[in-house]
């Protein structure tokens, strides 16, 4: 051996250790793997979202393995049921009598094993068993062997049928949901809408960027991204729209420069209903981080921002973002549920409290942590704060409800409630108010609903429209503050100086 390797060997401990064998534990950023298991199981066992523990990961892994950790992660929590299914029938017991600490590694190894054709059996089969050695016993780790060398002799999802009698049961299963949302959705969508919704919600999600118009469009947008290895194509449904196909926009010198935000595509066009007016002064409510606010100001940068947010995290994120962007917009600590000012805008945006049920393709843990009760749990809190904003609304302004979810209760009903106690609103008829091809998903008076498919999330928008009514008016007039009257611009100066630290 030479004086070189000598060299290069790990020092000896100074002093021996006693007591049973050590084993070196391996963090979750040495294996991805290993990261991808370590992702799921924090995620299921906290109420935090799969971005907080995935992005942890991410930064402790290198860069060439962020794609498989992404889709070991997201993929594994996508298809978590039907997973737990194959595992079940392969163990020849319920997924439930497994020990905890081996269910991870065994659903992101099964993940492998039946949709992740370019990754050797042999290669998931072993790290799975090697990953349940470390995390458990000789025992454990033998059940795992077995268990994965079952479901590698036939990794096909036909090959573990589930035999349920009843069809939406089966459906659920099959697909990866909860029984509840498939059979509220085959409900409302029928058996083909509801499957197809199904079938979106697990399909990985595409990164799509937001372009700006007074920095060139998304064409030159486009031209910058391509030269630097990003392979894009322009949205369909967002008119400053692009979707990657390929490479890492996050690691280019346009993203730098603040030339792009990342905003779903949906998500774009949901900020757009109504079109945005020139030099329209806008209140955005619940702005963290801050996508509807930039898709205004990208489509019509002459729009007068005001972004607001009761958390000072959530602040915090905003500001970044803004200095990102280079973008000077005011920004203010405001409660929704109360009027920050007496100042009136013409759009007032709502992003209201949700179960998230668009976006589950973007965050598929959040179809394990939803229960029937739980949709419309939020109603209350969404229609204190649609009441909170609705003095702000200048006579013939919007008053714009947002939501990501698409549920009923959490979008129709809290609007239904709201027009019952202020006469001073009505539903915005959206036909000559909407461009196209943004008219194709109005869903009623005063209603528009994207559901997830294609590239996108679904989002649910109402459109509130304050009518100039004399005895309406002077009721909100005397709802928005009891104290003596100020300046509008004193009124919003004296809040944003409050706010320490923050600067537009």
């Amino acid at each position: 051996m030479s004086k070189r390797r000598i060299q290069s060997l790990p020092a000896k401990p100074s002093r021996p250790f006693r007591g049973r064998r050590l084993h070196q534990r391996r963090t979750p950023e040495d294996n991805v793997r290993v990261s991808a298991a370590w992702v799921v199981e924090r995620t299921l066992s906290t109420l935090s979202p799969s971005s907080v523990f995935l992005d942890s990961a991410l930064a402790r892994c290198d860069e060439l393995d962020h794609r498989l950790l992404r889709e070991l992660s997201l993929g594994t929590l996508r298809w978590l049921r039907r997973l737990d299914h194959v595992i079940a029938l392969a163990s020849h017991r319920r997924f439930e009598e497994i020990e905890p600490a081996l269910r991870a590694p065994l659903r992101v190894a099964a993940y492998q094993l039946l949709f992740m054709d370019r990754i050797p059996a042999h290669a998931a089969v072993n790290e799975g068993v090697e990953h349940a050695r470390r995390l458990t016993h000789r025992g454990g780790a033998s059940f795992t062997n077995g268990v994965l060398r079952r479901i590698a002799r036939a990794p096909r999802l036909d090959a573990w049928p589930v035999e349920e009698a009843d069809p939406c049961r089966r459906l659920a299963i099959e697909k990866s949901h909860p029984d509840f949302l498939a059979e509220r959705w085959i409900e409302r969508f029928g058996e083909h809408g509801g499957k197809a919704l199904l079938e979106a919600n697990n399909r990985p999600k595409s990164l799509q960027l937001l372009a700006f118009r007074d920095l060139g469009g998304r064409e030159l947008l486009a031209e910058t991204l391509i030269d630097e290895g990003v392979d894009l194509e322009p949205s369909a449904i967002a008119p400053m729209g692009l979707t990657v196909r390929s490479g890492n926009p996050l690691h280019s010198e346009a993203f730098r420069r603040g030339e792009f935000y990342i905003q779903d595509e949906a998500s774009q066009a949901s900020a757009l209903v109504p079109r945005p007016r020139p030099g329209e002064r806008v209140f955005d409510a619940a702005a963290a981080p801050g996508g509807k606010s930039f898709t205004l100001l990208a489509v019509e940068p002459s729009s007068k921002v005001v972004m607001a947010d009761v958390s000072p995290a959530r602040l915090f994120t905003v500001r970044r973002n803004l200095e990102r962007l280079r973008r000077s917009v005011p920004v203010i600590a405001a409660d929704a549920g109360r009027p920050p000012t007496q100042r009136a805008f013409d759009r007032v945006i709502l992003d209201l409290p949700c179960t998230g049920t668009g976006t589950l393709r973007k965050s598929p843990e959040l179809k394990w942590r939803i229960s029937e009760a739980e949709i419309g749990r939020l109603s209350r809190q969404s229609l204190r704060l649609l009441e909170g904003m609705a003095p702000l609304v200048a006579p013939e302004g919007f008053l714009i409800a947002i939501t990501c979810s698409l549920e009923p209760e959490e979008n129709e009903a809290v609007v239904e409630t709201f027009l019952e106690r202020h006469g001073e609103f009505s539903l915005l008829p959206l036909e000559d108010q909407v461009d196209y091809p943004l008219a194709g998903w109005i869903a009623g008076p005063g209603c528009w609903r994207m559901l997830p498919e294609g590239d996108h999330d679904g989002f649910t928008v109402h459109a509130l429209v304050r009518r100039r009514q004399g005895v309406a008016l002077a009721g909100a007039e005397k709802s928005v503050s009891s104290t003596p009257r100020e300046r509008p611009e004193d009124s919003l100066n004296r809040l944003e100086m409050a706010w320490v630290g923050f600067s537009y």
